[in-house]
């Protein structure tokens, strides 16, 4: 396997950085590329403070507030890896850029050669016919490290099995840094547990395309589906089987409520580009010409159709829920005698009003 680096210095020197960064982007830019887009990611989402874990202490103020906003225009500083100039940045951008892929590269990240691909979706094999990923990425764990002492220790005791995790882009961050918590999950429909599946199409139901890093190699937006290894203990493993019932665990479907049960070992990486609008071209335009800027010879999207772009799968959920309401009232007796009695009362003031003239036209 190919070495990994591991950052131990607590605070190295400028020039330290500098050659550490230079050795870690030529070994493997695609790997450094994912782990500074899912930084990205997490640092521009609504839910910062929860799923950009670690946080930078840089961008901590004195009172433990985080500047967020400062943050974010660092980040916005930084060229494509493949075309940076290290000897160029600052000491704010060198600083962070060193502290998220040198300090905090514990786990590693490996680009898997395209040759390998078939050997890696082999360990979980699916029935239904599934898009390939762009790139995976093995996650490589330092010896030391708490999340694989705690799966070592458990592994040799019973099966062990590899099954799909999907999850939003911007959640990945923490779980490369954290492993899969199951007190984070916000859809236990089933239970609290870490939800894993049999079929890659069933977990990327939950792993929409997200915005990443508009600088990528591998996109400007991108899907992220995590590949783990699962010990099949059958205390904390629940999964679909014949004798099953409704409120069981669904078919492809497996439930594990023991976060050292499961590892994260390779992620699958969909990108994809949208067209963006540099800031260097809008400066240079004025108002007016900003205004009537197109993109594909088509109108800008409104900020109303960017939010229920951004927020459909809510929107969906909401209107599933108000149909279920509007059913529940129409089947609900008390509903039904008041629509009735209602539509007498207009039958009433209809026959009054019309009835009445025709009787006098008569």
């Amino acid at each position: 396997m190919e070495s990994m680096y591991f950052s131990t210095q607590p605070d190295p020197s400028a020039d330290s950085k500098r050659t550490i960064l230079r050795e870690l982007i030529d070994r493997d830019a695609l790997a450094a590329d994912l782990r500074l887009s899912l930084f990205v990611s997490a640092a521009r989402s609504f839910k910062y403070d929860s799923c950009l874990q670690p946080f930078p202490p840089d961008f901590i103020n004195g009172n433990k507030e985080k500047n967020i906003d400062e943050l974010n225009r660092v980040l916005g500083g930084f060229q494509p890896l493949q075309e940076l100039d290290i000897e160029d940045l600052n000491s704010k951008h060198l600083d962070l850029l060193h502290w998220i892929l040198c300090q905090k590269s514990n786990p590693g990240l490996r680009t898997v050669p395209k040759k390998d691909f078939d050997s890696i979706l082999a360990k979980a094999p699916c029935i239904a016919a599934v898009q390939r990923p762009q790139q995976i990425f093995e996650v490589v764990y330092r010896e030391d490290s708490n999340l694989e002492r705690r799966f070592r220790e458990k592994r040799d005791q019973f099966a062990r099995q590899y099954a799909y995790h999907g999850s939003k882009l911007f959640n990945f961050y923490s779980i490369l840094n954290y492993g899969l918590q199951q007190h984070l999950n916000r859809t236990a429909l089933f239970g609290e547990g870490i939800y894993l599946s049999a079929e890659l199409h069933v977990s990327q139901m939950f792993a929409p395309t997200g915005a990443g890093w508009a600088r990528s190699a591998l996109g400007s937006h991108l899907a992220c589906t995590a590949l783990c290894e699962y010990i099949d203990n059958p205390d904390y493993v629940k999964c679909h089987t014949e004798n099953s019932i409704a409120s069981d665990i669904p078919e492809k479907y497996i439930l594990v409520k023991n976060n050292d049960l499961v590892q994260v070992r390779y992620l699958l990486v969909y990108g994809s580009n949208r067209r963006q609008v540099a800031p260097t071209e809008v400066s240079n335009n004025t108002p007016d010409q900003r205004m009537g800027q197109t993109t594909n010879g088509r109108a800008p999207p409104s900020p109303c159709v960017r939010w229920i772009a951004a927020n459909k799968s809510w929107l969906m959920a909401g209107g599933y829920v108000l149909m279920l309401f509007g059913i529940g009232l129409m089947n609900n007796p008390n509903v039904h005698y008041m629509r009735q009695m209602f539509l007498q009362k207009i039958n009433h003031v209809c026959h009054s009003l019309f009835g009445g003239v025709a009787e006098r036209d008569a």
